[in-house]
């Protein structure tokens, strides 16, 4: 089926233990091959094999191998070749993780974190960033075909991007790129999804005295608001394409993140500062945009229309109010903020619900 070095994969397998004699506790597992399992092969060889399955086979991996030949039984898919030789991932049923990457891989998908994010210059439309999950760490090239176009992406923040191309440049350095104009390019910031906290089937809820363990990745907590004053509330305006902070420069106003102007894409919103507590701890936090909208329960517009003395008494009566936030560590930050990094907590708040 494939050569030594050839990398497997077994979908389905039937798992059983395995003992030396029936004295010994099972040390070792053994995957045995059944009627529902599925070999795919990541193939190192320079040809392509060509593999046909039953139509019982197709129907079961649904349209990731519905381009499949159906006349012969097989089931073993071996992964295709794109017309430069690379091996094609974008029909792969498993998570690739970034220690799985080498050069000639095309239709990659990776889930991570997100430890920095920038522009490669001023000008132009290409960005650097830098995932980390389990294995590793990858600095991933983004080029758009006009700006920025995937919203709000920060440091500490949980995403999936696919369509990833891996390739080694002259002196065997990995290099992985990402184009927003090829087919099946995909990025899904999972931090600021409002399902993450609709769904409690997609999360546990944390202690935030659990945050310090566990610092690489979105906890979903139930808080309460502890603090918070007109001090550690402040108005900005927001570019409306990466939701980044726009400065005021002598020659208008341009993105602090991505580095274009933008005299008429840009929404007055709230950047703020507050401490949350729960019955383990306080964490004192940030967050800007919609999701302080969520905290405040107030617009921009409206709250600056209350007096100065109204506006600190309506920030009073929120403290003690309850809420579900999703907070992500910013520690590592590299991104838009780099320049007043120090005035920022550790902690962002990237979506906040209230309880009722």
């Amino acid at each position: 089926m494939g050569r030594a070095g050839s990398m497997l994969a077994l979908d389905s397998p039937y798992i059983s233990n395995f003992a030396h004699n029936n004295h010994e506790e099972p040390q070792e597992l053994c995957l045995e091959y059944g009627s529902a399992t599925q070999v795919y092969l990541v193939p190192i060889a320079q040809h392509e094999e060509q593999v046909f399955l039953t139509p019982t086979q197709v129907r079961s991996q649904g349209p990731r191998l519905s381009c499949a030949p159906v006349d012969n039984m097989a089931s073993q898919v071996t992964l295709p070749r794109d017309l430069h030789g690379a091996v094609d991932f974008s029909k792969y049923p498993f998570r690739a993780y970034v220690s799985d990457l080498h050069g000639k891989m095309v239709g990659v998908s990776l889930f991570g974190t997100v430890t920095s994010v920038c522009k490669v210059s001023t000008s132009g439309s290409t960005f650097y960033l830098e995932i980390e999950d389990a294995t590793g760490v990858v600095l991933t090239k983004l080029i758009f075909t006009g700006h920025w176009s995937l919203g709000r992406v920060g440091v500490g923040h949980m995403v999936y991007i696919s369509g990833l191309t891996c390739s080694l440049n002259k002196i065997n350095i990995l290099e992985v790129s990402w184009s927003e104009k090829e087919p099946g390019s995909l990025f899904v910031n999972l931090s600021l999804l409002p399902a993450l906290l609709n769904s409690t089937c997609l999360h546990n809820i944390s202690l935030l005295s659990d945050l310090p363990h566990s610092a690489n990745r979105t906890h979903i907590c139930r808080v309460r608001l502890d603090h918070i004053d007109c001090d550690s509330l402040k108005l900005s305006l927001f570019h409306n394409l990466c939701g980044y902070v726009v400065d005021e420069l002598p020659d208008g106003l341009q993105c602090s993140f991505c580095k274009v102007a933008c005299q008429n894409g840009c929404t007055p919103g709230f950047q703020l500062h507050l401490t949350i507590a729960d019955d383990s701890e306080k964490v004192f936090a940030w967050c800007v945009g919609q999701t302080a909208v969520e905290f405040l329960q107030i617009s921009p517009d409206e709250y600056m229309e209350l007096p100065e003395d109204e506006q600190a008494m309506y920030l009073f009566t929120l403290q003690n109010e309850s809420f579900t936030v999703a907070i992500a560590n910013t520690s590592k930050r590299v991104d838009g903020y780099a320049e007043n990094a120090e005035a920022l907590p550790v902690w962002e708040i990237t979506r906040a619900l209230r309880c009722e």
